[in-house]
Protein backbone atom coordinates (compact mmCIF):
# COMPACT_ATOMS: atom_id res chain seq x y z
CA UNK A 1 0.00 0.00 0.00
CA UNK A 2 1.06 3.62 -0.53
CA UNK A 3 2.78 5.54 2.24
CA UNK A 4 0.44 6.85 4.92
CA UNK A 5 -0.33 10.61 4.87
CA UNK A 6 2.40 12.83 6.27
CA UNK A 7 0.19 14.22 9.06
CA UNK A 8 -0.52 10.68 10.24
CA UNK A 9 3.15 9.68 10.18
CA UNK A 10 4.15 12.95 11.86
CA UNK A 11 1.69 12.36 14.69
CA UNK A 12 3.39 9.00 15.31
CA UNK A 13 6.83 10.64 15.33
CA UNK A 14 5.62 13.33 17.74
CA UNK A 15 4.05 10.73 20.04
CA UNK A 16 7.39 8.97 20.21
CA UNK A 17 8.97 12.22 21.39
CA UNK A 18 11.34 12.43 18.43
CA UNK A 19 10.90 16.13 17.64
CA UNK A 20 12.68 17.58 20.68
CA UNK A 21 16.34 18.43 21.08
CA UNK A 22 16.74 15.77 23.80
CA UNK A 23 14.90 13.02 21.95
CA UNK A 24 17.96 10.80 21.55
CA UNK A 25 20.79 9.87 23.91
CA UNK A 26 23.28 9.78 21.05
CA UNK A 27 23.77 10.63 17.39
CA UNK A 28 23.68 6.90 16.67
CA UNK A 29 20.20 6.67 18.21
CA UNK A 30 19.02 9.62 16.12
CA UNK A 31 20.40 7.99 12.97
CA UNK A 32 18.60 4.75 13.83
CA UNK A 33 15.33 6.68 14.25
CA UNK A 34 15.70 8.35 10.84
CA UNK A 35 16.30 4.93 9.32
CA UNK A 36 13.31 3.49 11.14
CA UNK A 37 10.98 6.21 9.84
CA UNK A 38 12.29 5.61 6.30
CA UNK A 39 11.32 1.94 6.46
CA UNK A 40 7.71 3.09 6.71
CA UNK A 41 8.01 5.49 3.77
CA UNK A 42 10.59 7.91 2.41
CA UNK A 43 8.29 10.93 2.23
CA UNK A 44 7.88 11.32 5.99
CA UNK A 45 11.51 10.32 6.50
CA UNK A 46 12.68 13.12 4.24
CA UNK A 47 10.68 15.67 6.24
CA UNK A 48 11.85 14.19 9.56
CA UNK A 49 15.45 14.25 8.35
CA UNK A 50 15.03 17.96 7.50
CA UNK A 51 13.50 18.67 10.91
CA UNK A 52 16.47 17.09 12.71
CA UNK A 53 18.88 19.00 10.46
CA UNK A 54 17.11 22.28 11.22
CA UNK A 55 16.99 21.57 14.93
CA UNK A 56 20.75 21.00 15.13
CA UNK A 57 21.49 24.08 13.05
CA UNK A 58 19.52 26.55 15.18
CA UNK A 59 20.34 24.99 18.56
CA UNK A 60 23.86 23.66 18.05
CA UNK A 61 25.42 25.45 15.10
CA UNK A 62 24.07 29.03 15.16
CA UNK A 63 22.08 29.49 18.41
CA UNK A 64 23.52 32.99 18.85
CA UNK A 65 21.60 34.14 15.76
CA UNK A 66 18.15 32.87 16.80
CA UNK A 67 15.82 34.69 19.25
CA UNK A 68 15.32 32.89 22.57
CA UNK A 69 11.61 32.30 22.01
CA UNK A 70 12.17 30.31 18.85
CA UNK A 71 15.01 28.27 20.32
CA UNK A 72 12.88 27.39 23.35
CA UNK A 73 9.93 26.31 21.22
CA UNK A 74 12.15 24.34 18.85
CA UNK A 75 13.92 22.55 21.69
CA UNK A 76 10.57 21.50 23.12
CA UNK A 77 9.45 20.07 19.78
CA UNK A 78 6.71 22.66 19.31
CA UNK A 79 8.05 23.89 15.95
CA UNK A 80 8.24 21.90 12.73
CA UNK A 81 11.49 22.74 10.98
CA UNK A 82 13.10 22.16 7.60
CA UNK A 83 15.99 23.16 5.35
CA UNK A 84 15.23 24.33 1.80
CA UNK A 85 18.06 24.84 -0.67
CA UNK A 86 16.92 24.07 -4.22
CA UNK A 87 16.78 27.02 -6.60
CA UNK A 88 13.95 27.37 -9.14
CA UNK A 89 14.42 26.29 -12.73
CA UNK A 90 14.16 28.79 -15.62
CA UNK A 91 10.36 28.45 -15.77
CA UNK A 92 9.75 28.30 -12.02
CA UNK A 93 10.05 31.98 -11.12
CA UNK A 94 12.54 34.43 -9.65
CA UNK A 95 15.05 33.00 -7.13
CA UNK A 96 14.45 33.84 -3.48
CA UNK A 97 16.22 37.02 -2.35
CA UNK A 98 16.68 38.71 0.99
CA UNK A 99 15.16 42.18 1.21
CA UNK A 100 17.86 44.90 1.53
CA UNK A 101 16.64 45.54 5.07
CA UNK A 102 17.20 41.88 5.94
CA UNK A 103 13.67 41.54 7.29
CA UNK A 104 11.96 39.46 4.62
CA UNK A 105 12.40 37.10 1.66
CA UNK A 106 10.74 37.33 -1.75
CA UNK A 107 11.04 34.85 -4.62
CA UNK A 108 10.86 31.12 -5.26
CA UNK A 109 12.36 27.88 -3.95
CA UNK A 110 11.61 24.36 -5.20
CA UNK A 111 11.78 20.85 -3.75
CA UNK A 112 10.70 22.36 -0.41
CA UNK A 113 10.14 19.20 1.64
CA UNK A 114 7.35 19.59 4.17
CA UNK A 115 5.88 22.63 2.42
CA UNK A 116 2.51 23.47 3.93
CA UNK A 117 3.41 21.38 6.96
CA UNK A 118 6.35 23.24 8.52
CA UNK A 119 6.38 26.28 10.79
CA UNK A 120 9.88 27.53 9.98
CA UNK A 121 12.54 26.66 7.42
CA UNK A 122 16.19 27.50 6.94
CA UNK A 123 16.15 28.84 3.37
CA UNK A 124 19.20 29.47 1.19
CA UNK A 125 18.68 32.85 -0.44
CA UNK A 126 20.55 35.51 -2.40
CA UNK A 127 21.28 39.06 -1.30
CA UNK A 128 20.88 40.27 -4.90
CA UNK A 129 19.19 38.61 -7.90
CA UNK A 130 22.56 37.73 -9.44
CA UNK A 131 24.26 36.80 -6.15
CA UNK A 132 25.05 33.28 -4.96
CA UNK A 133 22.12 31.37 -3.36
CA UNK A 134 24.06 30.41 -0.26
CA UNK A 135 22.93 32.73 2.56
CA UNK A 136 20.95 30.74 5.17
CA UNK A 137 18.03 32.58 6.74
CA UNK A 138 15.38 31.25 9.10
CA UNK A 139 11.99 32.10 7.59
CA UNK A 140 8.52 32.18 9.16
CA UNK A 141 6.12 30.04 7.11
CA UNK A 142 2.85 30.21 9.05
CA UNK A 143 1.57 33.23 7.13
CA UNK A 144 0.26 31.42 4.04
CA UNK A 145 0.01 34.66 2.06
CA UNK A 146 3.72 35.33 2.62
CA UNK A 147 4.80 31.72 1.95
CA UNK A 148 2.49 30.37 -0.76
CA UNK A 149 2.67 26.64 -1.45
CA UNK A 150 2.25 25.64 -5.09
CA UNK A 151 1.05 22.02 -4.92
CA UNK A 152 0.75 21.73 -8.71
CA UNK A 153 4.51 21.90 -9.30
CA UNK A 154 5.41 18.47 -7.82
CA UNK A 155 3.59 16.17 -10.24
CA UNK A 156 5.62 13.01 -9.68
CA UNK A 157 3.93 9.86 -8.44
CA UNK A 158 6.58 9.02 -5.84
CA UNK A 159 7.63 10.84 -2.66
CA UNK A 160 4.29 12.62 -2.64
CA UNK A 161 4.19 12.50 1.16
CA UNK A 162 7.43 14.49 1.29
CA UNK A 163 5.31 17.46 0.13
CA UNK A 164 8.34 18.78 -1.76
CA UNK A 165 6.44 21.61 -3.40
CA UNK A 166 7.35 24.91 -5.01
CA UNK A 167 7.07 27.79 -2.54
CA UNK A 168 6.57 31.43 -3.52
CA UNK A 169 7.72 33.91 -0.89
CA UNK A 170 6.14 37.36 -0.80
CA UNK A 171 7.93 39.35 1.90
CA UNK A 172 8.01 36.31 4.16
CA UNK A 173 9.31 37.37 7.60
CA UNK A 174 12.91 36.52 8.45
CA UNK A 175 13.35 35.27 12.01
CA UNK A 176 17.16 35.18 11.82
CA UNK A 177 20.07 35.36 9.43
CA UNK A 178 22.29 32.39 10.23
CA UNK A 179 25.87 33.53 9.84
CA UNK A 180 26.77 34.59 6.33
CA UNK A 181 27.20 33.18 2.83
CA UNK A 182 28.40 29.59 3.02
CA UNK A 183 27.61 29.05 6.71
CA UNK A 184 25.35 26.10 5.95
CA UNK A 185 28.20 24.07 4.41
CA UNK A 186 30.48 24.42 7.42
CA UNK A 187 31.68 21.19 8.97
CA UNK A 188 31.01 19.13 10.98
CA UNK A 189 27.42 20.31 10.56
CA UNK A 190 27.07 19.68 6.82
CA UNK A 191 28.52 16.19 7.28
CA UNK A 192 25.93 15.56 9.98
CA UNK A 193 23.21 16.59 7.52
CA UNK A 194 24.62 14.23 4.90
CA UNK A 195 24.78 11.39 7.41
CA UNK A 196 21.07 11.79 8.25
CA UNK A 197 20.22 11.75 4.54
CA UNK A 198 22.18 8.52 4.22
CA UNK A 199 20.09 7.15 7.09
CA UNK A 200 17.00 7.76 4.96
CA UNK A 201 18.63 5.88 2.08
CA UNK A 202 19.44 3.03 4.45
CA UNK A 203 15.81 2.69 5.51
CA UNK A 204 14.81 2.28 1.87
CA UNK A 205 17.53 -0.34 1.42
CA UNK A 206 16.16 -2.25 4.41
CA UNK A 207 12.69 -2.31 2.85
CA UNK A 208 13.94 -3.46 -0.55
CA UNK A 209 16.19 -6.14 0.95
CA UNK A 210 13.35 -7.40 3.16
CA UNK A 211 11.23 -7.95 0.07
CA UNK A 212 14.00 -10.01 -1.52
CA UNK A 213 14.46 -12.00 1.68
CA UNK A 214 10.78 -12.90 1.54
CA UNK A 215 11.29 -14.38 -1.94
CA UNK A 216 14.31 -16.49 -0.97
CA UNK A 217 12.32 -19.72 -0.48
CA UNK A 218 11.19 -19.78 -4.11
CA UNK A 219 14.46 -21.13 -5.48
CA UNK A 220 18.21 -20.77 -5.74
CA UNK A 221 18.12 -17.67 -7.94
CA UNK A 222 15.95 -15.81 -5.43
CA UNK A 223 18.06 -17.02 -2.50
CA UNK A 224 21.18 -15.79 -4.28
CA UNK A 225 19.59 -12.39 -4.87
CA UNK A 226 18.55 -12.21 -1.22
CA UNK A 227 22.12 -13.01 -0.18
CA UNK A 228 23.52 -10.29 -2.39
CA UNK A 229 20.98 -7.83 -1.02
CA UNK A 230 21.96 -8.75 2.52
CA UNK A 231 25.60 -8.11 1.65
CA UNK A 232 24.73 -4.69 0.24
CA UNK A 233 22.83 -3.78 3.40
CA UNK A 234 25.89 -4.89 5.37
CA UNK A 235 27.96 -2.47 3.29
CA UNK A 236 25.45 0.28 4.08
CA UNK A 237 25.78 -0.51 7.79
CA UNK A 238 29.57 -0.37 7.62
CA UNK A 239 29.62 2.96 5.82
CA UNK A 240 27.08 4.49 8.22
CA UNK A 241 29.22 3.38 11.15
CA UNK A 242 32.29 4.95 9.54
CA UNK A 243 30.44 8.19 8.81
CA UNK A 244 29.02 8.32 12.32
CA UNK A 245 32.48 7.86 13.83
CA UNK A 246 33.91 10.60 11.59
CA UNK A 247 31.18 13.12 12.52
CA UNK A 248 31.39 12.35 16.22
CA UNK A 249 35.17 12.62 16.18
CA UNK A 250 34.90 15.96 14.36
CA UNK A 251 32.63 17.33 17.08
CA UNK A 252 35.03 16.13 19.77
CA UNK A 253 38.40 16.98 18.28
CA UNK A 254 37.82 19.29 15.32
CA UNK A 255 38.98 16.69 12.79
CA UNK A 256 37.72 16.81 9.21
CA UNK A 257 34.83 14.39 8.54
CA UNK A 258 34.36 15.47 4.93
CA UNK A 259 36.50 12.80 3.15
CA UNK A 260 34.81 9.91 4.96
CA UNK A 261 31.28 11.27 4.57
CA UNK A 262 31.90 12.09 0.90
CA UNK A 263 33.19 8.58 0.24
CA UNK A 264 30.15 7.24 2.10
CA UNK A 265 27.75 9.13 -0.17
CA UNK A 266 29.58 8.09 -3.33
CA UNK A 267 29.80 4.42 -2.38
CA UNK A 268 26.28 4.11 -1.02
CA UNK A 269 24.89 5.69 -4.18
CA UNK A 270 26.57 2.97 -6.26
CA UNK A 271 25.67 0.11 -3.92
CA UNK A 272 22.05 1.20 -3.59
CA UNK A 273 21.64 1.49 -7.34
CA UNK A 274 23.00 -2.04 -7.61
CA UNK A 275 20.41 -3.12 -5.03
CA UNK A 276 17.58 -1.44 -6.95
CA UNK A 277 18.68 -3.13 -10.18
CA UNK A 278 18.96 -6.52 -8.46
CA UNK A 279 15.52 -6.17 -6.88
CA UNK A 280 13.89 -5.11 -10.16
CA UNK A 281 15.36 -8.12 -11.93
CA UNK A 282 14.04 -10.49 -9.27
CA UNK A 283 10.60 -8.94 -8.95
CA UNK A 284 10.23 -8.59 -12.71
CA UNK A 285 7.71 -6.41 -14.46
CA UNK A 286 4.84 -8.08 -12.61
CA UNK A 287 6.31 -7.12 -9.24
CA UNK A 288 6.90 -3.54 -10.37
CA UNK A 289 3.20 -3.10 -11.14
CA UNK A 290 1.63 -5.26 -8.41
CA UNK A 291 3.95 -4.95 -5.40
CA UNK A 292 3.23 -1.35 -4.38
CA UNK A 293 5.50 -1.13 -1.30
CA UNK A 294 8.48 -2.40 -3.32
CA UNK A 295 7.76 -0.23 -6.36
CA UNK A 296 7.32 2.86 -4.19
CA UNK A 297 10.48 2.28 -2.11
CA UNK A 298 12.56 1.66 -5.24
CA UNK A 299 11.25 4.68 -7.17
CA UNK A 300 11.45 7.01 -4.16
CA UNK A 301 15.03 5.99 -3.41
CA UNK A 302 16.00 6.54 -7.04
CA UNK A 303 14.57 10.08 -6.89
CA UNK A 304 16.34 10.87 -3.62
CA UNK A 305 19.69 9.71 -4.99
CA UNK A 306 19.22 11.88 -8.08
CA UNK A 307 18.67 14.97 -5.93
CA UNK A 308 22.29 14.87 -4.77
CA UNK A 309 24.82 16.03 -7.38
CA UNK A 310 27.88 14.02 -6.45
CA UNK A 311 30.17 14.67 -9.43
CA UNK A 312 31.57 17.92 -7.92
CA UNK A 313 32.37 16.28 -4.57
CA UNK A 314 33.90 13.26 -6.32
CA UNK A 315 36.15 15.63 -8.26
CA UNK A 316 37.13 17.44 -5.07
CA UNK A 317 37.86 14.15 -3.30
CA UNK A 318 39.97 12.97 -6.21
CA UNK A 319 42.02 16.17 -6.30
CA UNK A 320 42.55 16.05 -2.55
CA UNK A 321 43.82 12.49 -2.84
CA UNK A 322 46.15 13.49 -5.65
CA UNK A 323 47.58 16.36 -3.59
CA UNK A 324 48.14 14.07 -0.62
CA UNK A 325 49.85 11.48 -2.82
Amino acid sequence: MAEAPLDERWAEIETRGWLTDRAFPSRAAELAAVRDVARGGLGAARVFDGHRNGLERILGHRPQDVPDQFRTEAAAGRLRLGVWGADPGPADGTPACLDPSGSSVTGVKTFCSGAGHLDLAIVLVRRTPDGPPILPVLVELRDTAAAQVDRTWFRGTVLQESHSHRVVFDRAPVVAVLGTEGTLVEDPWISGDALRSAGVWAGAADSIAAGLAGMATRGDDDATAAGRARAIVGTVDAWLAAGLAAVEDAHRTGSDPWPVVTALRLELTERLRALMRLAAEQHGSRGLVTDEPFAEARAALDLLLLQHRLAPVATKLGRRGSEQA
